[in-house]
């Protein structure tokens, strides 16, 4: 019974995996989980997680941010992205505001505890993609970038 587990569970490479590498989305889900254990080893330390990180990135290039347009363009359902918010505010990372222009309506700012932490990350991040992106010369990283931004336009 051993002998007949073990040649269900076929090594990888002795796998035909042809049809699969010419899926675009196939490996770009296996691209993004390598940079995703990639990040957690890099920016554990901090306590950053792929999700937080854009999240402070976000908020520091546009404060007032409101959640639902954050929540938008993560592609992060807004019960989620609340849930997150809630516990970065508990920690003092960003502070919730009422919009002047709309007193329904809130707006996200980061505290100087979330500007330093999201600095910290920020000089991790070009090492960072420099390892991930290693197998590519400068001008494929560039290519890629502008291939990647030509599908996903935000």
């Amino acid at each position: 019974m051993k002998s007949a587990v073990k040649s269900a569970r076929q090594p990888e490479q002795s796998l035909d995996l042809k049809a699969l590498r010419r899926t675009p989305g196939f490996m770009l889900r296996l691209a993004q989980l390598k940079f995703f254990e990639g990040f957690y080893e890099e920016f554990a330390a901090l306590g950053l997680t792929p999700a937080t990180y854009a999240i402070f990135a976000v908020i520091r290039d546009n404060p007032g941010v409101p959640p639902s347009s954050l929540a938008g363009l993560l592609r992060l359902r807004l019960p989620n992205l609340i849930k997150i918010l809630n516990e970065l505010e508990s920690s003092g990372f960003i502070k919730r505001n009422r919009s002047k222009a709309d007193r329904r309506a809130v707006e996200l700012m980061l505290t100087p505890k979330g500007a330093k932490l999201i600095h910290e990350g920020a000089r991790l991040t070009e090492p960072y993609n420099k390892k991930m992106l290693a197998p590519l010369s400068e001008t494929e990283q560039r290519t890629l970038l502008e291939l990647l931004n030509r599908i996903l336009p935000l």
